[in-house]
């Protein structure tokens, strides 16, 4: 034998394995090769997000960013309110998710025009997504012991569903995509911790668990999807596995307490709006339509109504089949699994008990809102079942039915991708998105004369929310099509009711201006705006008494506002009370010096009292902060023409008519 031969031989072999990937190299680049595509169709699925046709919309996007002092002005004082766990934000305590708002509103504000891009907070809310998308896979493969098919699947159905667009195009949803983030992230932790029982990751994964609450209430049923992962590990249930869950029961309790405390300042509808058992019915058809539309993604919108009650106040027979779907649907395949097949027991329990923890608190058997359900409502929920159809596609991929599997994920998904790309862009504006609601839940009208007959309920929030689209783009005619729609519903919303005014007005229809700002006072008379702008047009008519009225009525709502003060002395002056006028506005004047129109009219007062000179400086102070108002400049005049100096009443008048207006023939007269 050569021993020469066989040593050269084991030296080139020992060289060959040095250059070779080690059991943990080829495990990161079967990892990589897993996540590049599922990353990269996820991606591409969402590019529309960054189009600049993308727009914040009118839906809570003002609650949450555009008017929200929190965000706008965010500092150490701000902080602080933004922290203490009684400050809510539209109804929600999430400080972190807040935070992150925040910081996108500082890079998207530009102070020379004073505008806001919306650009910042879709990449953030994508980047976020596209984190989450990663996580799922990472939480089903440690999950599974390394299972690639199922951690694959059960990532990209979680990446590309159209389910989950509201989730991450809708920039009010931030809260759902920061709170999985956490949420996942305190699971990975725990199976960590599972594995090598170092209490170093229970306690991360319990800060984790802080930190998805501090994003938003919902991820409060964490403690028990832990316990589900026990089960499916089948980790032996002693005193310590409970007593490892109980910091994490208590914070739990905490943060949903404190939700509920918050909630029921305004969005918890009364209990007695519907029964008992109606709500059960509710409940169990939000929690069947889930799962039909994971399989079915059609008819998605941003608003599923509640069914419309018939005149015995009853709802449709479908829901009363409802809680026994609902109730089949959740035991009949752990009953015949539990002794059939145990390993695929422990996986439907994991898969629906996730399903069923996370989607349980917005079922609505409490009414949040005015929906039955909402697509932003599966964010997370849909990860336990997406793992039931994860765990049933490895397995079949064994089977002889391979092909056959192969082709219809990819067909699903090929679907899923289309429509998610497709719903992505009816979140690029608030008119794609209500006009896409409205086209689903429209309001069917007939009318014949006077009479009105509603064949068919539409959703209110939608047709208003259009309208002020419209309005707020100078779109009038649309604007008006839109309320008018709801007035001839007899709509009891006092909002729909004062802009509907409002565009009467600029349309020149007084009268009906009047009586739609009426109605808005009569269905909410505690609206300030709605009494400012009765007045207003209550004076532009000469109808002073009644403008009076309404300042008196919009004082003792906001006994501070400088506009109802204002229109106030204005109503005053009208009606010839001017020792009334004088003495209010200088009284005002303390608190508003920089008011041009109270200098006006305690000058026009002073005119009307024989007090010129007075007068004469008073409307000059006006001037000097509105150098524009031909109003101003032609009073003035005759203040000049009842001291004497014509020549300085002529100049007032010629600066008076270049902005805009016409002198009485007569007064000119006078100025000759």
């Amino acid at each position: 034998m050569d021993k020469t031969s066989n040593a050269g031989r084991m030296k080139k072999q020992s060289a060959r394995e040095k250059h070779q990937p080690s059991g943990a190299s080829s495990a990161r680049m079967s990892l990589l090769k897993w996540l590049l595509p599922v990353m990269a169709v996820t991606f591409l699925c969402y590019t529309s997000l960054l189009s600049d046709k993308k727009e914040f919309t009118n839906w809570d996007d003002p609650g949450y960013v555009l008017e929200q002092p929190l965000v706008k002005e965010y500092n150490a004082d701000k902080r602080r309110i933004l922290w203490d766990p009684s400050t809510d934000v539209m109804l929600n305590y999430h400080p972190i998710t807040m935070m992150t708002l925040a910081w996108n509103y500082k890079q998207g504000f530009d102070k020379k025009t004073n505008t806001l891009d919306v650009t910042p907070f879709a990449i953030t809310n994508l980047m976020i997504h596209l984190a989450n998308t990663l996580l799922v896979f990472l939480f089903i493969w440690s999950l599974t012991g390394g299972k690639w098919w199922a951690s694959g699947l059960t990532a990209l159905l979680f990446g590309i569903h159209p389910m989950h667009v509201e989730s991450v195009a809708w920039i009010s949803e931030r809260k759902d995509v920061l709170y999985c983030f956490f949420f996942l992230l305190s699971c990975l932790a725990y199976l960590r911790f599972t594995e090598g029982s170092k209490w170093l990751w229970l306690g991360i994964s319990f800060l984790l668990f802080a930190l998805s609450c501090l994003s938003k209430a919902m991820a409060v049923p964490l403690p028990l999807v832990l316990i589900l992962i026990d089960v499916f590990r089948q980790r032996q249930f002693n005193f310590r596995v409970i007593a490892e869950k109980i910091p994490f029961l208590l914070l739990a309790l905490w943060f949903g307490y404190n939700a509920v405390q918050i909630q029921d300042r305004g969005a918890l509808a009364e209990f007695e709006v519907f029964t008992l058992g109606q709500r059960i019915m509710f409940a169990s058809y939000g929690f069947i339509m889930y799962v039909v539309k994971l399989f079915a993604p059609f008819g998605l919108s941003a608003f599923y109504p509640y069914p419309a009650l018939d005149e015995h106040g009853t709802i449709p027979a479908l829901y009363y089949l409802a809680p026994l779907l609902a109730s089949a649907l959740l035991t009949i395949p752990l009953i015949y699994l539990r002794k059939k097949n145990p390993e695929w027991f422990r996986v439907v329990l994991l898969g629906s008990g996730f399903y069923s923890l996370m989607v349980a608190l917005v079922l609505q058997f409490i009414s949040v809102g005015q929906a039955i359900m909402a697509d932003r409502y599966t964010y997370v929920p849909y990860i336990g079942l997406f793992f039931i159809a994860g765990m049933g596609f490895e397995k079949i991929l064994v089977s002889r039915r391979r092909n056959l599997a192969l082709g219809a994920v990819a067909g699903f998904a090929l679907l899923c991708g289309w429509l998610t790309h497709s719903r992505v862009q009816i979140w690029h504006n608030s008119g794609v998105l209500w006009t896409d609601v409205i086209d689903q839940y429209p309001f069917l009208i007939e009318q014949d004369g006077n009479v009105v007959k509603v064949k068919k309920r539409g959703f209110e929030t939608a047709y208003k929310n259009r309208g002020n689209w419209y309005a707020d783009r100078q779109l009038y005619d649309s604007a008006f099509a839109d309320y008018d729609v709801l007035a001839r519903a007899a709509t009891k919303d006092a909002g729909v009711w004062s802009n509907l005014g409002n565009v009467y007005a600029l349309k020149g229809d007084i009268s009906k201006a009047l009586d739609a700002y009426s109605k808005a006072i009569q269905y909410n008379p505690g609206n300030l705006q709605t009494y400012l702008n009765r007045g207003l047009t209550y004076s532009n008519l000469g109808r002073n008494a009644e403008a009076l009225a309404d300042m008196e009525s919009a004082l003792k709502l906001s006994p501070g506002s400088e506009q109802a003060f204002t229109l106030k002395a204005r109503s005053l002056l009208n009606l010839g009370k001017y020792p009334e006028t004088i003495r209010l506005c200088e009284q005002l004047l303390l608190t508003f010096p920089q008011n041009a129109e109270l200098y006006f009219f305690k000058g026009t007062a002073l005119l009307n009292v024989s007090k010129p000179a007075e007068g004469i400086t008073e409307i000059n102070k006006a001037i000097q902060l509105n150098p524009d108002n031909g109003s101003y400049h032609y009073n003035l005049a005759f203040g000049y023409v009842a001291t004497g100096n014509k020549e300085a009443a002529r100049n007032a008048v010629a600066r008076a008519e270049k902005l805009g207006i016409k002198p009485d023939p007569g007064f000119l007269e006078k100025l000759k």
